[in-house]
């Protein structure tokens, strides 16, 4: 195992930081990284599991994961609470003043080229209300709130490429007295718990491993009949016909009594659904189960990007079929007018925090293939203005115009209007916001919330002009798939 940096490294970045991260790395080839989450972190409150996979090495190279984190921020409409072991530390009327919480306060390290250390949660889609004027929020059957995060100072992470697992301690070093020797002793100490648990699993295969509190689930519902969606889809037309919008993200909500492990959920819609950007968030009172295909937001040093999905087709049972569904999306030309309305919508998102002329779209509708759909994606990109902070971020890109539509205000409003319920962290965003500036958030869709004895998810489809309900209908049917396929007995 290697420790990084070396004693006099960490004293010299110690008279500029008050943060210096010591990481204790290895190579292990082939990791399976939820299976040391397995062992390490799946009972312990304020846990995360981040995964990557299926995909290319840009959206797929870091998995992480940790536990047992401390220090909570958490924002409920207008009040925000931070709350260090259990007791309250600060509380605000207003979350702007909160947000300043997560604003990237360290330099980059050379050694640690990422994510190594700061905050991990979520910000449901209410959340957007904070930054624009919208309609008031209709009431909740549960007790969630709208933004969750943990101060993260333990992680681990594995680098696909490199096929390294690191542990990574980023304490405050700045007026603590914490040593560089008190730091190593606390990896080698954890590094040997990690041999012993690698051992184990070599031992004993997932396969031969016994599975308690097996996942059931009983009585999917939805918040919408067939007939209450494409009424709804004809009045979005409507709107559209009248100038009001180009385009409209319409979902509706499915939900079930759930007994069981929400970590068992995770396991099984990560193999039914292996994507990206997924994940497991498990709180006090609920867990977040995720195999979401889209990023919202991705910040490394000074340059950020966006990866909107826009255009679906399920697919095929069959190899020609399965090929003839995905050329027929690639040439659709609503299905292109449709994508290239949200790209531009991003750029102009993008456009508000970045420096003039550096906003480009780096990649061009291609197609993307998960287990139950396939989708369009481009990717957006360009160098932040000096002095941006985490809110402005939010403000320019949050909620996701991919899961809004366009004009983004409009929509949310029409959203408000015929939506039945709220989305909570459905189309919002979960991921991590460094101490170093690093961020990467998803858009929570293909996820599950589990919750009070109940697991829920909602599924949207783009509408537009030319829109057929039914079909749109469908679309949402397709999408809901790999979850209800992962609820299934």
């Amino acid at each position: 195992m290697d420790i990084l940096p070396d004693k006099n490294t960490f004293k010299r970045l110690s008279l500029s930081s008050s943060r210096v991260p010591v990481c204790g790395q290895e190579k292990i080839p082939g990791l399976d990284l939820s299976e040391l989450f397995n062992k390490f972190f799946y009972q312990i409150p304020n846990s995360f599991l981040f995964e990557s996979a299926n995909g290319p090495e840009e959206t797929t190279r870091y998995s992480l994961m940790g536990g047992g984190c401390s220090k909570i921020l958490e924002i409920t409409g207008q009040r925000a609470r931070l709350i260090h072991d259990g007791l309250l530390v600060s509380e605000w009327d207003q979350p702007g003043p909160a947000l300043g919480l997560l604003n990237f306060e360290q330099n980059v390290v050379g050694y640690l080229p990422h994510f190594w250390g700061g905050w991990v949660g979520f910000i449901g889609y209410e959340a957007g209300a904070w930054f624009e004027t919208l309609p008031p929020r209709k009431s909740s059957e549960t007790s969630l709130p709208d933004f969750l995060f943990m101060e993260v100072e333990r992680l681990f992470l594995y680098d696909h490429v490199t096929e390294e697992l690191k542990f990574i301690l980023s304490p405050k070093t700045e007026g603590t007295g914490v040593s560089h020797d008190e730091l190593c002793g606390e990896i080698k100490r954890v590094w040997e718990d990690v041999h012993r648990v690698l051992q184990d699993i070599h031992e004993k295969p997932e396969s031969k491993r016994s599975s308690s509190n097996p996942v059931t689930s009983n009585g999917l519902r939805s918040n919408l009949s067939e007939k209450d969606y494409t009424e709804r889809v004809e009045t979005a037309k409507g709107y559209i016909r009248e100038g009001d919008i180009y385009q409209a993200n319409l979902a509706q909500k499915f939900e079930t009594d759930f007994e069981g492990n929400p970590f068992e959920l995770y396991g099984k819609l990560r193999k039914v659904n292996p994507s990206p950007f997924s994940g497991y968030l498990n709180f006090q009172n609920f867990s977040l189960v995720s195999s979401s295909p889209e990023r919202l937001v991705k910040v490394s040093e000074h340059r950020i990007e966006t990866r909107p999905i826009a255009g679906t087709r399920p697919r095929g049972e069959r190899v020609a079929e399965d090929e003839a569904l995905s050329s027929e999306l690639l040439l659709n030309p609503k299905e292109r007018a449709e994508h290239l309305m949200l790209v531009d919508l991003e750029r102009n998102d993008l456009g508000r925090i970045c420096q003039a002329g550096s906003v480009s779209v780096t990649d061009f509708m291609f197609l993307e293939k998960y287990s139950h759909v396939s989708h369009i994606v481009s990717n957006i990109a360009g160098n932040l203005k000096t002095g941006i902070c985490v809110y402005d971020i939010f403000k320019s890109v949050f909620p996701g115009g991919t899961i809004t539509g366009c004009p983004k205000i409009r929509c949310m409003e029409i959203i408000s209007e015929l939506e039945p319920d709220i989305r909570g962290p459905y189309s919002g965003s979960f991921g991590y916001i460094g101490f170093a500036p690093y961020m990467d958030l998803n858009i929570i869709i293909r996820s599950i919330v589990v919750c009070e004895g109940t697991a829920s998810f909602h599924v949207g489809a783009g509408i537009v002009a030319d829109s057929n309900p039914q079909k749109e209908y469908q679309e949402t049917l397709d999408k809901a798939a790999a979850m209800i396929q992962a609820l299934a007995h």
